[in-house]
């Protein structure tokens, strides 16, 4: 890649967005974007990588790209994805990768026993046990003992944390 062609044709059709290919290595990325970026400070940036690579997306993301698909994408979702962010001012980040990032800062994903899940989506509701027992039909030593497992499995000291924590990953 010639940095000072891309910075010139840059210049000479005023682009506001720099498309690359994943079988660009990223210091070339660099080299380019940055060079291309001195001649127009608003262009931004959009990157098609290889599926699930979510450490060179999250690396890219830190750097300021707006859009980072699957190297899969098609010229009219890529097209759409660009357009997207520039009429939102959104970043826009293909679901494989932000899943992975997802989990990579919260975790994966708990598993939940169908119990769980209903003292769960009670617990949401603002139950107290006593009256969660009552629902269930079983005792309030069974319900903190749901109670317990759910704080633990979601690394949560409270009853609300666990139900933010839950929502987070779209359990409830």
């Amino acid at each position: 890649m010639d940095s000072d062609l891309l910075a010139a044709t840059v210049h000479s059709v005023q682009a506001e967005w720099m498309l690359v290919g994943e079988q660009i290595d990223d210091s070339e990325i660099h080299r380019a974007f940055s060079r291309a970026k001195a001649v127009r400070e608003d262009l931004k940036l959009a990157i098609l990588g290889p599926r699930r690579d979510w450490r060179r997306c999250e690396r890219w993301q830190r750097r300021g790209c707006r859009v980072y698909l699957e190297d899969t994408a098609d010229l009219h979702r890529t097209a759409e994805a660009i357009r997207i962010a520039h009429e939102l001012g959104v970043n826009v980040t293909d679901r494989s990768f932000f899943q992975l990032l997802q989990e990579r800062s919260t975790g994966p994903t708990p598993h939940l026993t169908r119990r769980e899940h209903e003292v769960l989506d009670l617990l949401r509701r603002g139950m107290r046990n006593q009256d969660i027992a009552h629902a269930l039909h079983v005792t309030e030593n069974t319900v903190e003992y749901h109670v317990r497992h759910l704080l633990s499995k979601f690394g949560a000291r409270s009853r609300l944390e666990a139900v933010e924590r839950a929502s987070a990953f779209g359990l409830v």
